[in-house]
């Protein structure tokens, strides 16, 4: 009587692991985007038949959702309390988000019941808990958090679209505005000719001294 396969090997080539599949979803994402995720790409890529994948995951969405948890992985929620620079680390938290956002925006997950979205709430409330130990209301600490993802959505998406403003676009932007107010005028078109990164830092730097001026280090002065 020949021996029995273990139950965990049966059905699996063994050379293939779900940390494999994971690290090829993320790489294909990455390369070609999500839309071009399939059991087909995907197992092309890893050089096996489709239904094989279906031994280490239930569809293509739960492939998915372990790419999508694998990349925001990467993205950390800083520690106010022990940063030695707390404004500079929840710029550079909102910068590594913005950035998935724009080349990978379904990173954002759409479904309550998935993995990434738990791990977005986790996110938020780390913030959230951080933001309210620092002395917010709880009203005070969710608005804060609503402007900085808000800013960072907004300013994603726009870089989405490569709508970043040309003179010609200031110009058409200045045209409303009263021809007397010079300083104005130069300030803006001096803000609309900077990177657009360099911007977007410098918008989250100023509203989280705005929000959160106990996080400023000279703000007692």
């Amino acid at each position: 009587m020949s021996a029995e396969r273990p139950p965990s090997a049966r059905g699996r080539p063994r050379k293939l692991t779900v940390d494999a599949i994971v690290d090829a979803a993320v790489a294909l994402i990455v390369e070609e985007g999500f839309a071009t995720l399939s059991t087909r790409s995907l197992a092309m890529r890893l050089g096996v038949r489709s239904s094989t994948l279906y031994s280490y995951f239930e569809s293509i969405e739960e492939i998915a959702d372990a790419a999508v948890t694998r990349m925001l992985d990467d993205i950390h929620v800083p520690s106010l309390a022990t940063s030695p620079d707390p404004v500079a680390a929840l710029v550079s938290l909102f910068a590594d988000l913005r950035e998935l956002l724009i080349v990978h925006p379904e990173a954002i997950p759409a479904r309550l019941d998935s993995r990434p979205w738990a791990q977005m709430v986790g996110m938020v409330n780390a913030l959230l808990s951080q933001f309210i130990g620092l002395g917010l209301p709880v009203a005070r600490a969710a608005v804060c958090y609503e402007a900085l993802i808000g800013v960072t959505m907004a300013s994603a998406a726009t870089a989405r679209r490569a709508q970043q403003a040309s003179p010609a676009e200031v110009e058409l932007l200045l045209e409303g505005m009263d021809t007397d107010e010079t300083d104005a005028l130069l300030q803006l078109r001096e803000w609309a000719s900077g990177s657009v990164d360099e911007r977007f830092r410098g918008t989250i730097h100023d509203l989280v001294l705005w929000m959160l001026p106990m996080l400023d280090p000279g703000g007692a002065d």
